[in-house]
């Protein structure tokens, strides 16, 4: 409880901040990060402690190096909240999906009968490429349970490659254009971009790579699926149609609001998000007649995952001192010089992020982490090149990690459910994930 409590007021704080625009505000955010930071430690994991660790020697060392006086800490400690903000706000769109049974309905498209492994192929990667915006992480267990069930007759190393590669890639697909998807938020804000501009071109990028994942699941037609498993379907009728097609319609109006909202309050993209989240989803909840139940099962879900944050809390404030201290000192500069140096060839450049992403995430750094490290060190170059290009490769590189980055939740998630080396999951994935990754950047440069 005294966890929750403090996460809290320190997300409190941070917003109330970003509008009353007072020093004492901000101080009063550091010091319950610093608070947040310190007892979420000893709870986090041994990686995140380990990162935390890294990054909180590597920050301290630049802040004696600056000789800042103790008393300015905390105002070193508040650049990444906004990141902890959205997760702390997440719970309560994730929970309207389940309430409102959205996810048991297009669920249904699984259970339909059919006749071959290619056919499900395409309908768990569009599965997933639906729910994914909404219900986020936990749409790889949901998933996964009941292709396990169509899958109990195959063979152990096909059922896992095939669950691995259709749940993983439907769902990195679908997050290239949410704006709920965290990397895509601080993308914009990162290069300044226009998010409706953004969106044509990140729905070209997503429904290409879909249709092409879909092509490339055809090899699996020649596997028949065993008709016990097959008899088990439930018919496909309209009201599945019709939740997938409101599903579509509440995202769209979703994006609407973001947009109004951060026009009215002037403030950033992913700021916007977060504060249209809760109103949006008790609205939601409201038109659907569901308030009741919704309140009840979302502050149930909001109070565990809020008070279950310590790893984030670690990764997220010890990244932020590092990124708050390294952008006001000189060395900065040296790691803006590899970027510099490619500036006039925007395709070098471009594959210098994409393979920057993915190497980082082999060895354990959080997506997040190197976006917020990228998107101070490539602020230079954002005159230079179209920010709009820019945006695609930040979230084309970013989100590559999802499908092929071991240490990224979802694919450590898609191990465990597995009972898989994460590395192996990654393994299985990594081309379509550098694919990904290069038709960001294909698509960046037709925009220059």
């Amino acid at each position: 409880m005294t966890l929750l409590v403090i996460y809290s007021l320190m997300v409190i704080f941070y917003t109330i901040s970003l509008f009353a625009d007072s020093l004492l505000l901000d101080e009063v955010t550091g010091i319950f990060a610093i608070l947040a930071l310190v007892l979420s430690f000893p709870k986090a994991n041994g990686l995140y402690r380990a990162t935390g660790t890294v990054f909180i020697l590597v920050g301290g060392l630049l802040y004696l190096y600056l000789q800042k006086p103790l008393l300015e800490l905390p105002h070193y400690m508040t650049s990444t909240i906004v990141l902890l903000a959205i997760f702390y706000v997440l719970p309560f769109i994730n929970s309207i999906i389940v309430v409102g049974r959205y996810d048991k309905s297009v669920n249904q498209l699984l259970k339909r009968r059919v006749g071959n492994l290619g056919q499900l192929y395409y309908r768990s990667s569009l599965v997933s490429f639906l729910l994914g915006s909404f219900l986020n992480i936990a749409t790889i267990p949901l998933v996964e349970s009941v292709l396990r069930r169509n899958l109990q007759k195959a063979e152990d190393k096909l059922r896992d490659i095939f669950i691995s590669r259709a749940m993983l890639r439907g769902y990195a697909l679908c997050l290239a254009w949410s704006p709920m998807e965290i990397l895509v938020a601080i993308s914009v804000d990162i290069t300044h971009s226009n998010y409706v501009h953004l969106l044509p071109w990140l729905l070209l990028f997503s429904v290409t790579l879909l249709g092409v994942d879909w092509l490339i699941g055809l090899k699996y037609r020649k596997y028949q699926v065993e008709q016990a498993a097959a008899s088990e379907a439930a018919p496909l009728d309209g009201r599945i149609l019709k939740k997938s097609g409101v599903l579509l319609l509440y995202l769209s109006v979703f994006i609407a609001a973001v947009i109004g909202a951060r026009r009215v309050l002037n403030t950033d993209f992913l700021m916007a998000v977060t504060l249209v989240i809760i109103p949006y989803s008790f609205l939601w909840a409201l038109l659907v007649k569901r308030i009741r139940s919704y309140l009840v099962y979302s502050l149930r879900v909001w109070k565990h995952r809020a008070s279950s944050q310590q790893n984030f809390m670690v990764l997220f404030l010890s990244a932020g001192f590092l990124i708050s201290t390294l952008k006001v000192s000189p060395f900065l500069k040296w790691l803006q010089q590899p970027f510099g140096a490619v500036e006039h060839w925007p395709v070098l450049l471009f594959l210098l992020i994409q393979v920057l992403f993915l190497g980082l995430a082999m060895i354990g750094f959080h997506p997040l982490v190197t976006i917020s490290i990228l998107g101070e060190v490539i602020q230079p170059l954002l005159g230079e090149i179209n920010h709009l290009s820019f945006a695609v490769v930040l979230i084309s590189s970013g989100l590559s990690t999802v499908m092929a980055g071991p240490y990224n939740i979802t694919v450590s998630l898609t191990g465990s459910l597995l009972h898989q080396n994460p590395y192996r999951v990654s393994f299985w994935n990594i081309g379509f994930a550098f694919l990904y990754s290069s038709m960001g950047t294909m698509i960046a440069l037709l925009m220059l």
